[in-house]
């Protein structure tokens, strides 16, 4: 059984990950104040031998990372994924407080899963990049405008929210009674 004050060391690595996740959400924003600011210099993104080309390159590359994603998602990110091997994963320095093979199980699988969501927002936060280099480059507003609305809508959905959590310890504990 995982003691109660390191279960909630454990579940408190959700906060790490809100705040990661919130930092990613911020700063799309910041790319559309910063690219309306830029472009208010009529000199800046108006040679279309370059913007154009770049236009498609950046949308094959969101593209790309969109199913990227989709992969990322479904072969990392399910339950059973980040139970297969924890291990692979630092553990981060604060579930280093574990005792026993079960807590450090757990401690694994909760470093696993947040890691392997942060991998999953950058992942998303690529896509809100490449719209930004679309303004900047040649002024696509509304490119960036697209990208950076489906950069939010993915972040919303990988919100990592406690029902993503919770129940990954609840398995960890649920295996070791049942061995």
């Amino acid at each position: 059984m995982i003691r109660p004050e390191f279960r909630r060391i454990l579940l408190d690595q959700r906060g790490a990950a809100v705040i990661l996740w919130s930092c990613f959400m911020i700063s799309i924003p910041i790319y559309l104040v910063i690219s309306r600011s830029v472009l208010t210099n009529p000199d800046v993104g108006t040679n279309p031998s370059i913007a154009e080309p770049a236009r498609i390159i950046f949308w094959f590359l969101a593209v790309v990372d969109l199913g990227y994603y989709a992969y990322w998602r479904k072969h990392h990110l399910t339950a059973e994924a980040i139970l297969r091997d924890p291990k692979t994963t630092k553990l981060f320095r604060a579930l280093e407080e574990f005792t026993g093979a079960l807590e450090e199980r757990a401690a694994y699988v909760v470093s696993t899963y947040v890691t392997r969501k942060i991998v999953l927002f950058a992942i998303i936060e690529a896509i809100a990049v490449y719209g930004f280099v679309l303004a900047f480059l040649g002024r696509f507003i509304s490119d960036q405008y697209l990208l950076s609305a489906l950069s939010i809508v993915l972040l919303v959905i990988e919100f990592p929210s406690e029902k993503s959590l919770e129940p990954l310890v609840h398995t960890v504990e649920r295996s070791a009674n049942a061995s």
